[in-house]
């Protein structure tokens, strides 16, 4: 795993590597399988589809993006996570 951006929370790993293996799920799906209250995983969820790591698929629905993968290969640094959108949700 690459160095994690100042904007980045130690949950967001977590949330990422969910991701990665359910491929894409609701905000309440991965608060049940989070210690994460779905607020919270909202939250996250957005901030990191803003950063380019998610992407949302409509609705709740989030799954993980191409950068989010190299991300968690390491193959991506803090530098590189720039804002790339805003999602008012």
């Amino acid at each position: 795993m690459s160095e994690r951006a100042d904007w980045m929370h130690p949950e967001d790993e977590h949330l990422l590597a969910l991701l990665r293996t359910e491929r894409k799920d609701t905000f309440t799906a991965i608060a049940a399988q989070l210690p994460l209250p779905r607020e919270r995983v909202a939250e996250r969820c957005r901030t990191l589809a803003a950063h380019g790591l998610v992407e949302h698929l409509g609705s709740d629905i989030y799954t993980i993006s191409p950068l989010g993968e190299r991300y968690l290969d390491g193959e991506v640094g803090p530098a590189e996570l720039r804002v790339t959108e805003h999602e008012d949700e």
